[in-house]
């Protein structure tokens, strides 16, 4: 889809239809389609036209009804938010369409009390408990459960615990960023006798106000994201009412404002100073045309560089080097990657000292871990650049894996760690690419206690399963050459009569790391005795003497 006049006037037009719903239920199974599409457009038309999407956040569309300015003002705000920290589409679209279901079951309701109109007892409970019956009616049209429900099951809750005499701790991050927009929203969109905020009487507000780390964050990258594009910012030039375009570098394109109506583009290279203030628009040109302007400069995305990593990460898994000339060229076009190589074969040298060039890194862990090495550095670099709500808690689970492993090849095979963590890297890397608005703080417990599948490395992360297709497709596409990899794997899609001596290895492991996390018995006997066995192979007596050594060494905490 392409940000277009009719496509911007659509959000609003949609957003009613969806609040209206509810109202219909015949119509209940339509919607996931709805919602999920309605979503796809806020995400789309906010990352080709962020600036008019920002300029409604000053606005009060006269034609629409206060609910549905309310939630479009939503889901604007959750939009930028996510942009401003760089989450990726999918987790952005199921946060969308979260801010979405805030009031799609009280769209009547959410406009009487607007009104200062009085509500019945019933209207009374239906808006106490809208969130509750806004689960049940997502249900009913199969959106699929996870993210979106437990959003809603907490956002009362978050929205009034961000603020308080009482610091009170928050631990589901995507619903904080809900709960802010929902917060701003309701102080930005106009209600008769009640004060209205400016976007920034807001943020401010609310940023004092907040004790919780990330959300402070949030906030400051929200306000950034304004500054960035500070569309819908109150001006006077040369003694005339404007309205911010768009900035290009120094640049400031305004719209000329008479009688609440846009009349021509003024273009101009002087400092500007204005204000953030809301009004009541019903102009077109001013909602929905002007921001697609053909004098207005267009704006440019800079491109990433993770597909040039995959390329390297391909050619690494993929092919058999029989030099160390070979496997240098594929990295050494990466200064970046050059230095983490460097700093990470510290761990090979008995001094703890970082490698002196590309080639010595290489040549001090041997030519048959190098490329498992260079593989684990790009995946790493890639998992930290990741932005995710949950990322420092999936870097410190990594870390705990990392520790785990090093602990256990300390006594034999010590020479295998690259062998062990590189699949493990890779593994969270896919999670993060293909189920990041899944991933949670918490872990996953296996259903069943009697399974005969290994426990999956995506119960550390939150997730009950993962798609075994698409996992074999990531494995075989880029480690096709990796005997460990494929052992993880094995462990992911095999049952226990299928696994030889090293995918045991690998099942040990992931017992040991989440049993180590987590007071809470998550494996069955049959994992357990594997677990037992590996230990002894690598000279452990028992899994509470590694216990005890591992707790030696403070594992990272990963409940904040």
């Amino acid at each position: 889809m392409k940000a277009s006049p009719k496509q911007l006037k659509k959000l609003f037009e949609h957003t009613h239809q969806v609040l209206r719903l509810y109202y219909n239920k015949e119509k209940w199974p339509v919607i996931f389609p709805s919602i999920t599409q309605l979503a796809e457009r806020f995400v789309q038309c906010y990352s080709q036209q962020p600036g008019a999407l920002h300029a409604h956040l000053h606005f009060y569309a006269k034609h629409q009804g206060y609910t549905t300015n309310l939630v479009v003002n939503q889901c604007i705000l959750v939009t930028a938010m996510c942009q401003a920290l760089k989450f990726n589409k999918e987790l952005t679209e199921s946060l969308v369409i979260a801010a979405i279901s805030d009031q799609i079951c009280t769209s009547n309701e959410t406009n009487k009390l607007a009104a200062g109109q009085p509500l019945s007892e019933q209207a009374q409970r239906l808006v106490q408990n809208r969130h509750a019956l806004a689960v049940k009616m997502l249900n009913k049209g199969n959106v699929p459960t996870g993210q979106i429900q437990r959003v809603l099951a907490r956002l009362n809750k978050y929205a009034s615990a961000i603020t308080g005499i009482n610091a009170v701790p928050l631990y589901d991050n995507p619903s904080i960023i809900v709960a802010i927009a929902m917060r701003i929203a309701k102080a930005i969109t106009p209600r008769p006798k009640i004060k209205t905020f400016s976007i920034n009487q807001a943020i401010k507000s609310l940023y004092l106000s907040c004790y919780n780390e990330f959300a402070q964050n949030a906030l400051a990258e929200l306000g950034a994201q304004l500054v960035n594009y500070p569309s819908g910012l109150s001006v006077t030039y040369k003694n005339e009412q404007c309205l911010v375009v768009t900035k290009h570098e120094n640049i400031h394109y305004l719209a000329l404002i008479i009688e609440n109506q846009a009349r021509r583009i003024i273009r101009t290279s002087q400092p500007i100073l204005g204000e953030y203030r809301t009004q009541i628009i019903d102009d077109p040109i001013l909602l929905y045309k002007i921001w697609f302007n053909e004098q207005l400069p267009v704006l440019s995305t800079k491109p990433d560089d993770v597909s040039n990593n995959f390329d390297k990460i391909a050619k690494l898994g993929n092919t058999k080097y029989p030099d160390f000339k070979q496997l240098e060229k594929v990295i050494s076009d990466s200064e970046h990657i050059e230095h983490a190589l460097r700093t990470a074969t510290k761990q090979y040298n008995r001094q703890a000292q970082k490698a002196g060039s590309l080639r010595h890194s290489l040549t001090m862990v041997g030519l048959d871990t190098a490329a498992l090495l260079c593989q684990r550095v790009l995946l790493e670099t890639m998992i930290s650049n990741v932005p995710h709500p949950f990322s420092i808690d999936i870097i410190n689970k990594y870390a705990h894996i990392n520790k785990v492993i090093t602990l256990l090849i300390s006594k034999k095979h010590s020479e295998k760690f690259e062998f062990y963590l590189c699949p493990f890297a890779a593994f969270i890397y896919f999670l993060l690419e293909h189920h990041s608005e899944k991933l949670m703080r918490f872990i996953q417990t296996p259903e069943d206690e009697f399974s005969s599948k290994p426990v999956s490395i995506a119960h550390l992360f939150g997730l009950k399963d993962i798609q075994d297709d698409s996992l074999s497709e990531y494995i075989e596409n880029y480690f096709s050459e990796s005997f460990s990899h494929r052992a993880l794997l094995n462990t992911e899609i095999k049952t226990k009569s299928q696994l030889n001596d090293v995918d045991k290895e690998f099942v040990a492991i992931k017992y040991l790391v989440i049993s180590s996390l987590y007071d809470i018995d998550i494996a069955t006997p049959w994992q357990k005795q594997i677990t037992s066995d590996v230990l002894q192979y690598f000279e452990w007596s028992s899994i509470d003497a590694f216990n005890s050594a591992l707790l030696e060494l403070s594992p990272q905490c990963v409940i904040e």
